[in-house]
């Protein structure tokens, strides 16, 4: 599982880059500059969806990992995990 643990540490990145995304085309949607502050409750959305779409993309390897490093199946390594996973 450690190879997919390195994985990981893009659900981090990807959340940020999705906030700042939204965020810069929500401020141009409004007419606003690129960097202005967001209220309390464009906050809360831009933060939510940023972490939904981080969620969706990494959630995959979650499973992956997991799987890995139970120790009541055998694998023969993470594509075995993917394929079986997938069947």
């Amino acid at each position: 599982g450690f190879v997919p643990g390195l994985f990981g540490t893009s659900h981090g990145a990807l959340q940020f880059m999705a906030y700042e995304d939204l965020k810069e085309r929500y401020n141009k949607y409004r007419n606003r500059v690129s960097d202005t502050k967001l209220n309390t409750v464009e906050y809360i959305m831009m933060a939510a969806v940023s972490k939904i779409f981080a969620v969706v993309a990494t959630y995959p390897y979650q499973v992956v990992r997991a799987r890995l490093q139970d120790q009541h199946n055998t694998y023969s390594g993470v594509f075995d995990v993917i394929h079986r996973t997938w069947r």
